[in-house]
């Protein structure tokens, strides 16, 4: 077991964000904790201690819905080991959705920055960043934790990197139980980690369209080029073609689709011009 000297990223205004009324507020970024340290310095029922219990008891655990042996997440024993997870309270009373995103864009930043960045250490690392206050806000703050999930993940996997929504409503199924729900958590959360061989059915769900599937995919072979075997590489460059193929019929349709709307346009012109 590894042992780390604490330390911790001191809060920073980054960037501006809008306020509920468009006036641009700085971006403040509370300051990152590893596990160890909350678990030294916050109260049992503070959310990040509650986040840093769940992820022992339940992240770091088998559980008897999960259809396969290990852990919840396979990772985060040996990340408990290293102590390689930090976390982050936002406690901005009134988050918005431009607000939320511009802190995760900023955690983002720090990630790739943050030691280890390669080899195999590297890929033990994350941040948590933790909404306490959204706990209490029902399904409008689940929602927002969703969304912004949704409207970042292109961004977060173009860097080989993924952005997982948690909170208590999540309804994302498990990949080999339907009826095990293991995105689930105490209090709402993103959990910024590195892409690993194993995400490849995060990359082609169909609440993406094909465009943004592509993506995925061609970040995805990018990200583990070398370390696929022959039938997973011909799997995965078999859906990148399939996608890429949706997304030249789409084009065509939509092609095809304004030249036969010009004529009838241009017919409607003609007749207002006549009646002016």
């Amino acid at each position: 077991m590894q042992t780390h000297q604490a330390i911790r990223f001191e809060p920073e205004a980054n960037g501006e964000a809008e306020s509920a009324t468009g006036t641009p507020v700085p971006v403040v970024c509370p300051p990152l904790m590893r596990i160890s340290e909350v678990e030294r310095t916050c109260p049992p029922g503070s959310g990040l201690a509650r986040i840093v219990a769940w992820v022992r008891g339940y992240l770091a655990q088998p559980h008897p819905q999960l259809g396969r042996q290990g852990a919840v997440c396979p990772f985060v024993p040996v990340s408990l080991q290293m102590d390689s997870i930090w976390l982050a309270e936002i406690n901005d009373p009134a988050p918005s959705f431009e607000s939320v995103k511009a802190v995760v864009t900023e955690y983002r930043e720090r990630f790739v920055e943050m030691e280890p960045t390669t080899g195999s250490e590297s890929m033990q690392k994350a941040i948590l960043i933790v909404f306490p206050l959204l706990h209490g806000s029902g399904p409008g703050g689940a929602g927002l934790v969703d969304a912004v999930q949704f409207a970042l993940k292109r961004h977060f996997v173009q860097l080989g990197l993924m952005l997982g929504e948690f909170h208590a409503t999540n309804a994302s199924p498990g990949l080999r139980n339907k009826e095990f729900l293991p995105l689930r958590s105490p209090v709402p959360l993103l959990a910024i980690r590195n892409m690993v061989e194993s995400d490849l059915p995060f990359l082609v769900g169909d609440a993406y369209a094909s465009r943004d599937r592509a993506t995925f995919l061609r970040s995805y072979l990018s990200r583990m080029k070398g370390q696929l075997k022959p039938g997973k590489f011909e799997q995965v460059l078999d859906r990148l073609i399939a996608e890429e193929i949706a997304i030249l019929k789409e084009r065509v349709m939509g092609a095809v689709e304004a030249q036969l709307r010009a004529p009838a346009a241009d017919a409607a012109a003609a007749q207002a011009a006549t009646m002016s």
